[in-house]
């Protein structure tokens, strides 16, 4: 039972492989899940959180209670990124920290549940599990919310993650999101550097974005959206040099991707030209730019869904393109789901999702 529930999330990303790849060349005819199942698992480290959901049925009154609906759901970067790599069979490790109470509970109750190791995650009997909490108006706008992450910083230290140096220094990729410490993403950094192991930089907001400065030169791929990228680039050069406007009006989506490309492309170069490969700049519903200086081989031999549905595939063989098509069609099937992660993937509804959107991607090519 344990091993046909295993070998779902890898027929379901082989299927999707197969429908990209109609006729693979010879370097993929082994299954590459296979592979992956018996090599190295890829490394996420950062965040794993209780997000905690209420939605009033009538509008919200300060200073009072009203009936509405509260809803508990795994969450935190780096979590839904493994959860997401996980469904697709890529069986990440996942390196965290939880309290001793009952998020931390709830959290590792449903890791165990889906059969995922728990060796990679601290719990600490005298700190709080990190949960967000956000309230909603009648309209599922974000009304209020606060964010209880302390344990990530003060308990996800550098001795806990050299504690994983095997694991990172032979695994076929490395994501950190940027609620870790600054000290700790340079420790874990340091280790994929020296074993020539790729780095994902998950900036996680605006504000934490800016912990990129120390860890740039390590850095192969970073996903932000329009603000995050913006305040990475200014953390990496003179505060204020790039700015961004968002279009007010416009009369269709080609429009709009062409003025977003004109105000963000100053950003984007200056990153590549810091050393960064490869540039996932996701844009809500007008999609991603995939912005590289050169080829990128990420492998030594939106949101969360899509960062997810990109490093599974990579783990599972597909290139850079191919891969962010399936992590844009997996980014709409968890908009349509009341998770952060939806339950269920339909191998066939993304792979063909997938494939519309590779057909559609247009390619730059910019001096």
């Amino acid at each position: 039972m344990a091993e046909a529930a295993a070998s779902s999330p890898r027929r379901r990303l082989e299927s999707i492989r197969r429908h990209l790849l109609p006729r693979p060349p010879p370097v993929l005819s082994l299954n590459p899940l296979s592979a992956a199942e018996a090599g190295p698992s890829p490394v996420i480290i950062g965040g794993m959180v209780l997000d905690i959901y209420a939605k009033p049925s009538v509008p919200p009154h300060p200073g009072t209670t009203v009936p509405g609906m509260v809803k508990y759901i795994g969450g935190g970067v780096a979590r839904n990124i493994a959860e997401c790599m996980a469904k697709l069979g890529a069986r990440p490790l996942m390196i965290s920290v939880v309290g001793n109470d009952i998020a931390g509970d709830f959290l590792l109750k449903y890791w165990r549940s889906a059969g995922l190791c728990t060796d990679g995650i601290l719990r600490v009997h005298d700190a709080a599990t990190p949960v967000v909490s956000n309230v909603f108006d009648g309209s599922g706008e974000l009304f209020a919310g606060v964010a209880s992450v302390g344990a990530v910083e003060n308990f996800l230290t550098p001795s806990w993650i050299n504690q994983f140096y095997l694991h990172i220094s032979t695994a076929p990729l490395l994501m950190l999101d940027a609620n870790l410490p600054p000290q700790s993403l340079q420790a874990a950094c340091k280790i994929a550097y020296e074993s020539g192991v790729p780095v994902l930089f998950e900036p996680v907001s605006v504000a934490k974005s800016s912990r990129i400065a120390p860890i740039a030169e390590y850095i192969t791929c970073t996903s932000p959206n329009e603000m995050e990228l913006i305040a990475m680039a200014n953390t990496l050069s003179a505060p204020g040099r790039y700015n961004f406007v968002k279009l007010e009006q416009c009369n269709n989506k080609t429009e709009a991707v062409d003025y977003l490309f004109k105000m963000l492309s100053p950003a984007m170069f200056f990153l590549l030209e810091k050393g960064i490969k490869l540039l996932l700049v996701t844009l809500g519903s007008n999609g991603v730019f995939i912005c590289c200086k050169e080829h990128v081989n990420f492998m030594k031999g939106a949101g969360d869904c899509l960062v997810g549905g990109v490093l599974s595939s990579l783990c599972g063989g597909l290139d850079i393109m191919q891969s962010v098509a399936v992590g844009i069609a997996i980014a709409k099937a968890s908009v349509e789901s009341e998770a952060n992660i939806p339950d269920n993937f339909c191998g066939a509804s993304i792979a063909d999702e997938a494939r519309r959107t590779l057909l559609s991607a247009k390619q730059i090519w910019c001096q």
